[in-house]
Protein backbone atom coordinates (compact mmCIF):
# COMPACT_ATOMS: atom_id res chain seq x y z
CA UNK A 1 0.00 0.00 0.00
CA UNK A 2 1.54 3.21 -1.13
CA UNK A 3 1.32 6.77 0.59
CA UNK A 4 -1.67 7.69 -1.62
CA UNK A 5 -3.54 5.96 0.39
CA UNK A 6 -2.58 7.96 3.04
CA UNK A 7 -3.78 11.35 1.05
CA UNK A 8 -7.73 11.24 1.98
CA UNK A 9 -7.83 13.15 4.97
CA UNK A 10 -6.05 16.27 6.36
CA UNK A 11 -5.46 14.62 9.73
CA UNK A 12 -4.18 10.76 8.63
CA UNK A 13 -0.50 10.38 8.98
CA UNK A 14 1.29 8.05 6.23
CA UNK A 15 3.43 5.81 7.54
CA UNK A 16 6.64 7.90 7.22
CA UNK A 17 4.50 10.44 8.99
CA UNK A 18 3.50 13.13 7.06
CA UNK A 19 0.38 14.85 6.33
CA UNK A 20 0.23 14.26 2.63
CA UNK A 21 -2.59 17.05 1.93
CA UNK A 22 -0.67 19.71 3.85
CA UNK A 23 2.44 18.76 1.66
CA UNK A 24 -0.24 18.52 -1.50
CA UNK A 25 -1.02 22.43 -0.53
CA UNK A 26 2.69 23.34 0.16
CA UNK A 27 3.70 22.19 -3.13
CA UNK A 28 0.43 23.82 -4.84
CA UNK A 29 1.94 27.50 -3.09
CA UNK A 30 5.53 27.21 -4.04
CA UNK A 31 3.77 26.59 -7.80
CA UNK A 32 1.79 29.51 -8.09
CA UNK A 33 2.62 32.78 -9.69
CA UNK A 34 3.35 36.58 -8.19
CA UNK A 35 0.20 38.89 -7.47
CA UNK A 36 0.67 42.74 -6.57
CA UNK A 37 -2.28 45.33 -5.56
CA UNK A 38 -1.22 49.08 -5.39
CA UNK A 39 -3.61 51.26 -3.79
CA UNK A 40 -2.71 55.14 -4.73
CA UNK A 41 -5.04 58.15 -4.29
CA UNK A 42 -7.42 57.82 -7.14
CA UNK A 43 -7.04 53.79 -8.37
CA UNK A 44 -5.77 50.76 -7.58
CA UNK A 45 -3.17 49.08 -9.68
CA UNK A 46 -3.38 45.21 -10.07
CA UNK A 47 -0.51 43.19 -11.53
CA UNK A 48 0.16 39.63 -12.10
CA UNK A 49 2.22 37.05 -13.70
CA UNK A 50 1.07 35.32 -16.53
CA UNK A 51 2.75 32.50 -17.86
CA UNK A 52 1.20 29.31 -19.26
CA UNK A 53 3.18 26.08 -18.63
CA UNK A 54 1.75 24.62 -21.32
CA UNK A 55 2.03 25.82 -25.56
CA UNK A 56 -1.76 24.51 -26.26
CA UNK A 57 -3.16 26.97 -24.06
CA UNK A 58 -4.23 29.67 -25.90
CA UNK A 59 -3.10 32.69 -23.48
CA UNK A 60 -6.07 35.18 -25.02
CA UNK A 61 -8.72 33.32 -23.00
CA UNK A 62 -6.79 32.79 -20.00
CA UNK A 63 -8.28 35.81 -17.45
CA UNK A 64 -6.48 36.44 -14.34
CA UNK A 65 -7.95 39.47 -13.29
CA UNK A 66 -11.61 39.99 -13.17
CA UNK A 67 -14.36 42.18 -12.41
CA UNK A 68 -17.08 41.21 -9.87
CA UNK A 69 -18.96 44.57 -10.16
CA UNK A 70 -17.65 48.04 -11.37
CA UNK A 71 -15.79 48.81 -8.10
CA UNK A 72 -14.89 44.94 -6.91
CA UNK A 73 -12.38 42.67 -8.58
CA UNK A 74 -10.12 39.25 -8.12
CA UNK A 75 -6.61 38.72 -9.16
CA UNK A 76 -5.63 35.06 -8.80
CA UNK A 77 -1.77 33.68 -8.92
CA UNK A 78 -2.63 30.04 -8.15
CA UNK A 79 -4.42 26.38 -9.22
CA UNK A 80 -6.72 27.75 -12.41
CA UNK A 81 -9.45 25.67 -11.08
CA UNK A 82 -9.61 26.76 -8.13
CA UNK A 83 -10.56 30.40 -8.99
CA UNK A 84 -12.59 29.46 -11.51
CA UNK A 85 -14.65 27.88 -8.39
CA UNK A 86 -14.19 31.17 -6.19
CA UNK A 87 -14.94 33.47 -9.02
CA UNK A 88 -18.27 31.44 -9.86
CA UNK A 89 -19.23 31.90 -6.16
CA UNK A 90 -17.80 35.41 -6.26
CA UNK A 91 -20.02 36.31 -8.95
CA UNK A 92 -23.44 34.63 -7.27
CA UNK A 93 -22.76 36.32 -4.08
CA UNK A 94 -22.52 40.14 -6.35
CA UNK A 95 -25.87 38.66 -8.18
CA UNK A 96 -27.17 38.16 -4.63
CA UNK A 97 -25.85 41.06 -2.61
CA UNK A 98 -25.53 44.07 -5.44
CA UNK A 99 -25.24 46.89 -2.88
CA UNK A 100 -23.52 45.56 -0.48
CA UNK A 101 -20.30 46.05 -2.61
CA UNK A 102 -20.72 49.53 -4.51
Amino acid sequence: MGDSAYSFSLTTFSRTGKLLQIEYALNAVANGRTSLGICAKDGVVIATDKKLTSELVDVAHVHKVELLTPSCGVCYSGVGPDYRVLGKWGHLLQGDKPNDFG
